[in-house]
């Protein structure tokens, strides 16, 4: 894992994440929603947190899965100090990771995958080479067997 200057490396990029909070009525109750105000190789804001992005050769189907969709995502794995502050502490792009930490409780915000991260994430791809779903050829061989069933 060695980072190139200003870049990432193959398997990993150090970010800077920040957050901003929004304070609105809802139905007459107030509200905080959270969103991510900046991903960046270099900040300017004090609240910034730099974070690695790391990309893991056993990953790479969920990596696929999110590129293939119709908006790409990067995920921003989130911790609630208190009820008015909240930190970026983790960045995926793979959804089931992020979906592991929505379940155990975590706040989990996510944005469009920029397009650098994008670019990046394809490298890493192309690489190391795509990987089969298992299943898909399973399913293959009991639709090739029913065929010969008939």
């Amino acid at each position: 894992m060695t980072q190139q200057e200003n870049g990432p490396a193959l398997d990993a990029w150090s970010l800077w994440v920040s957050l901003d909070k929004h304070e609105t009525l809802s139905r007459g109750w107030p509200s905080i929603n959270w969103e991510v105000a900046e991903i960046a190789q270099q900040s300017s804001r004090e609240d910034a947190v730099a974070l690695w992005l790391m990309l893991h050769r056993d990953e790479r189907m969920a990596y696929r899965f999110n590129l293939s969709s119709e908006s790409p995502r990067l995920f921003v794995v989130c911790e609630d100090i208190t009820a008015e502050q909240r930190v970026p502490r983790k960045l995926t792009v793979a959804q089931d990771v992020a979906a592991d930490y929505m379940d155990a409780g975590q706040p989990v915000l996510s944005i469009p995958m920029p397009a650098a991260v994008r670019v990046w994430l394809e490298q890493f791809m192309s690489h190391h080479g795509e990987v089969e779903d298992p299943r898909a050829g399973k399913r293959r061989l009991r639709t090739q067997s029913k065929q010969k069933e008939v």
